[in-house]
């Protein structure tokens, strides 16, 4: 789809409006006025931050401001497209989509007004549980394929160096003597695989645990001291 397809159809809705409608005019896509109300509308084949940018200085012309963008079959409800919304909506801009496939239903999503965004306090709570349960930052910002020492990977590496140190412990003692109240659960679950059962309540290391120990002993000294 090119984006002269898309116009005719956003000219015959807003026409429908009572809207005198011009494109290309200053290099503005569509402009459109009824009486004293002036809308600018700019057109993209698919959404993009030069659209943002266009956006953005159209709003030093007038608050009425629309991105129009084509929608395929089911298009509304993936994540690339609720997040085009809430920004949009950030930017106090509306939003007009084009049916891709029919190239004639044109809908006005939502239009400009006042936004207040809703914090999300669940992930607030996890993103501080992580931050708080981080002793020491052994992460490299900006990295993707490095191993990433989360919290949780933290207390493990410190019940495992506890291990390494004492040998076969019980779960309380590791308990009592690093103050890790999960160290229950970490033992248990195993995600790593450093751990094996002797018995009820008693543990051991297995090799997988070495060779983390030889890979990141540089990392694992910063913690364990």
């Amino acid at each position: 789809m090119k984006e002269v397809d898309m116009y005719k159809p956003l000219k015959k809705v807003l026409k429908a409006k009572g809207y005198t409608v011009h494109s290309e005019v200053e290099s503005l896509d569509v402009m459109a006025q009824k009486g004293d109300e002036l809308l600018i509308v700019e057109m993209k084949t698919s959404f993009n931050l030069h659209l943002i940018y266009q956006l953005i200085e159209r709003l030093k012309i007038t608050d009425q401001v629309y991105a129009y963008v084509p929608l395929g079959k089911g298009g509304r409800w993936p994540k690339s497209y609720k997040k085009m919304c809430a920004l949009l909506k950030r930017l106090h801009c509306g939003l007009i989509t084009l049916d891709q496939h029919t190239q004639k239903k044109v809908i006005i999503e939502f239009e400009p007004g006042p936004f207040s965004p809703r914090k999300n306090y669940g992930k607030k709570r996890l993103a501080l549980n992580e931050f708080e349960g981080r002793s020491i930052d052994l992460n490299q910002g900006g990295s993707t394929k490095e191993l990433l020492f989360t919290a949780y990977k933290e207390k493990a590496i410190r019940v495992a160096m506890y291990l390494f140190e004492h040998g076969v412990s019980s779960t309380q003692d590791i308990k009592e003597n690093l103050d890790i109240k999960t160290a229950g659960d970490i033992l248990n679950r195993n995600y790593q695989g450093w751990f094996e059962r002797v018995k009820r309540g008693l543990y051991q290391l297995t090799p997988e645990f070495e060779f983390f120990r030889i890979k990141y002993q540089k990392e694992i000294k910063q913690l364990w001291r």
